[in-house]
């Protein structure tokens, strides 16, 4: 049994990371770090045995025997939990978007190979069962070779800054390092890669920042790969919340629509329904405790993790290249 603690005891750690723990083995959570008083105490109600501290640094100092952190703060605050996670021996699973500086990356990468540690990007999308069905048939070649992806989010305009009454940190570019694009566009990036096995060769964007919000509250992309081409639309202007994903074989396509999976190949059309809809809430307990299966695989040999680590660095560096496209509308070649 590996011993972590969550830092950071927001709304997805509550409602996300902490109901998951419970349902898989090899992986406990017995401290929370958290700066909030008020979070600390709800922590504490969940858990009475939990240990909570304000800092990192009292939960370093303290008498809790710590194998792991999940980093759950907002995204600027990663790059620091994540070095002082490292420096005191213990892994890492850091929420998306896993770090906003390419420099930071491979400080982390070189001090993870030095202490045999094992950096993990939580990449909850891949494990909703839905998708996880259209990967399955994808690998087993239900359309023939991949040509195309089309993913689109869309959120109401109640998740976009021009509606929003208070301050949040996903619209402050200093903390969340972007707008829908770090943040629902992360997903859809990691998807991409994932489902073609490349790396793009390069990006076109648009973006759409309305005044006076400093972020992207809608972005449509093209990524293109040796084996074919991914476009990804997004928006926090939507009458309703959707996702749709599309995947174009050769002999077909395999077709998302939320709860609804449809296989249409060889003259045949199949369709599947989940009981969960893919744009119901935003936390997904069950894709994180499916997810933690690898997590702790990862933990226990540390190598196996470079390439989870090296998607989510390659996540990093094609958002950053897209910011850079939009503002010249121009191809943005990745390295």
């Amino acid at each position: 049994m590996l011993s972590g603690a969550i830092v950071g005891f927001g709304e997805v750690a509550e409602h996300g990371h902490w109901p998951a723990y419970g349902t898989v083995p090899g992986l406990e959570i017995a401290a929370i770090v958290e700066q909030r008083p008020e979070r600390r105490r709800i922590a504490t109600e969940l858990n009475p045995s939990l240990a909570t501290f304000a800092s990192l640094e009292a939960l370093a100092a303290g008498p809790a025997a710590i194998d792991f952190l999940d980093i759950c703060t907002p995204p600027a605050f990663h790059a620091a939990a994540m070095l002082f996670a490292l420096d005191r021996g213990w892994h890492v699973l850091c929420e998306k978007p896993f770090l906003l500086d390419r420099a930071v990356i491979e400080i982390a990468r070189a001090r993870a190979l030095e202490k045999r540690l094992a950096l993990v990007p939580v990449q909850n999308w891949k494990y909703a069962p839905i998708i996880a069905r259209a990967t399955a048939l994808l690998r087993a070649g239900a359309v023939g070779p991949l040509r195309k992806v089309e993913i689109e989010t869309r959120r109401s305009r109640a998740c976009g800054p021009a509606d929003r009454g208070d301050v949040s940190w996903r619209f402050d570019p200093a903390i969340a390092g972007g707008g829908i694009f770090m943040d629902h566009g992360w997903h859809a990036v990691y998807l991409a890669l994932h489902w073609f096995g490349e790396r793009p060769l390069d990006i076109r964007a648009r973006l759409r920042r309305p005044e006076p919000a400093a972020v992207e509250d809608e972005v449509f992309a093209v990524m293109t790969f040796p084996s074919g081409n991914a476009v990804i639309g997004l928006s926090w202007n939507a009458a309703t919340r959707r996702n749709t994903i599309r995947l174009e074989g050769v002999q077909g396509e395999i077709i998302v629509r939320d709860d609804v999976l449809i296989v249409d190949a060889q003259n045949r059309r199949a369709t599947e329904r989940f009981p969960a809809s893919l744009s119901a809430g935003s936390y997904h307990a069950d894709w994180f405790a499916a997810m933690l299966p690898d997590v702790a695989a990862a933990f226990a040999d540390p190598g196996s993790a470079c390439a989870m680590f090296d998607e989510a660095a390659a996540c990093l560096s094609i958002i950053q290249r897209a910011y850079g496209a939009d503002a010249n509308e121009a191809v943005s070649r990745v390295p």
